[in-house]
């Protein structure tokens, strides 16, 4: 259950899928706990392909050497993050990564997975209107086009709980236990509409 310890006015949740940079969250469990009061929770356990590197498998133009090298700095570059859990390379340029992260969004204004220049799922608070953002950039049309192309895609699961007020949202489910609501989305492609929702605090 959330525990509450203060209130706050209003909140603007909106999650997107991100795909920023090189690396694409291809399949992965996803989940935000929020409470009215600010405080979150978020993780992510899943697989993102590294794209280039992906690339360049597939197609044959990397030799083992370099292939090695190129994987070891895609483990070094998650590892900096102290919210990275674990990482390992999976095969083929995709990468299994555990991350999450909790506190405050009050007083930290901004939570980014997994940084800002490769920002798959992002929480920002202004403070000037009270109302956090919890987004993922969108996926232009051509964009999906060559992922597929490139025989990759995204499937995902997301869940939000929380116990603030929930003015709309487009989920697929949901669920109410304890006074927290749980509100799900599953992703089975790259065009699949992006999860959306606006909650009020008090």
């Amino acid at each position: 259950m959330i525990t509450l310890k203060r209130a706050r006015p209003a909140l603007l949740l909106l999650l997107t899928l991100l795909l920023a940079g090189c690396y694409l969250p291809a399949s992965f469990d996803a989940e935000l706990e929020l409470s009215r009061t600010g405080l979150y929770k978020m993780s992510f356990d899943g697989y993102i392909v590294e794209l280039t590197l992906y690339k360049e498998i597939r197609e044959k133009k990397i030799d083992k050497k370099t292939e090695q090298e190129k994987i070891a700095r895609v483990i070094r570059d998650f590892k900096r993050d102290s919210s990275t859990k674990s990482v390992s390379h999976f095969g083929k340029g995709a990468f299994h990564v555990k991350w999450s992260k909790g506190g405050d969004i009050i007083r930290s204004r901004q939570v980014t997975f997994f940084r800002r220049n490769e920002n798959m799922l992002s929480i920002t608070y202004n403070k000037n209107t009270a109302v956090i953002t919890l987004a993922g950039r969108y996926i232009k049309k051509q964009d999906a086009q060559r992922l597929q192309a490139m025989g990759l895609d995204v499937k995902g699961v997301i869940r939000i709980k929380t116990d603030a007020k929930v003015i709309s949202e487009n989920s697929q489910k949901k669920t109410v236990k304890d006074g927290v609501t749980t509100y799900g989305w599953r992703l089975n492609s790259v065009f699949d509409r992006a999860p959306k929702m606006v909650v009020v605090l008090r």
